[in-house]
């Protein structure tokens, strides 16, 4: 028993020993220690390095995007369309029929079979519904915002700016009842 009592104590004062031995590192380790030599959290490495490298580069960002991209990035936004319509609803009291001209967007509800046809330069965006373009002259309709020309007859993509040039007869017809249209320029309304 006695040799059981010593290996006991013996085991007991490696381990205290041990733990001494730990603690004193662990001590000795973080009393170099301090947050000026690390970058991570050194709040003057924050604010004297990272953030004025993101500056730059947020900066940088902006200055390569254009404002068609922004403007086509913000109308794939479903909310966003539905506030610029109902502002544009608002400050349009419903909207033209027939023949109108206007230099902001007005909002329209077009049944199956109706036609906007430019009179000028005009740009549309279907907001819901079909539609679809329409054109006498080659390249008279466009859509900006998938940068490329719309051939007769083609399907319009909700949500894109359309773009009709010329006032030669082309535009786009409401292909299902209820075709809701941003529109601005001079145009006509018709079957």
């Amino acid at each position: 028993m006695n040799n059981k009592a010593e290996l006991i104590k013996k085991a007991a004062v490696t381990v205290i020993l041990l733990a001494v031995f730990m603690t004193t590192l662990a001590f000795g380790v973080t009393e170099d220690y301090s947050t000026e030599n690390d970058p991570l959290v050194s709040l003057s490495y924050i604010n004297g390095v990272l953030t004025p490298s993101y500056e730059r580069y947020v900066d940088e960002k902006v200055k390569s995007v254009s404002v068609d991209e922004i403007v086509s990035a913000l109308m794939e936004n479903e909310s966003f369309r539905d506030y610029v319509a109902s502002v544009i609803a608002s400050q349009s009291n419903g909207g033209p029929s027939g023949s109108a001209s206007s230099a902001e967007f007005v909002s329209l509800s077009l049944s199956a079979g109706k036609r906007v046809t430019a009179n000028g330069k005009c740009e549309v965006i279907v907001r819901s519904g079909k539609a679809a373009a329409f054109c006498k002259t080659a390249g008279a309709v466009k859509d900006v915002s998938a940068n490329k020309t719309l051939q007769n007859g083609e399907n319009v993509i909700t949500g894109d700016l359309i773009e009709i040039s010329y006032a030669d007869g082309s535009g786009i017809a409401a292909l299902q009842n209820s075709t809701e249209v941003l529109i601005r320029g001079e145009f006509t309304i018709g079957e």
